[in-house]
């Protein structure tokens, strides 16, 4: 019940859908290539997802108008040299 609650308690992404499609094998590959810190006795999948959404969203944030507007120059571009 614990372990639910804490996964409720997280942040909701777009890519939280993924994430939990995950198996075990592929979370602990991303918990060691970026170096996530979880408990020692956290090897479980709900332990593991929760710390793969939180590096999510506190690591990949993203300015959204920013981004907008770097698409629409881009786009704007394109179109003055073709």
């Amino acid at each position: 019940d614990r372990r639910r609650r804490g996964l409720e308690n997280l942040p909701k992404l777009s890519v939280d859908k993924g994430i939990r499609r995950l198996d075990l094998t592929a979370l602990k590959k991303y918990k060691r290539h970026f170096g996530l810190k979880t408990a020692p006795t956290s090897s479980n999948k709900e332990d593991l997802q929760a710390a793969v959404i939180r590096h999510f969203a506190t690591t990949l944030r993203v300015d959204e108008g920013k981004t907008e507007r770097s698409f629409m120059k881009l786009v704007a571009n394109q179109r003055v040299h073709t």
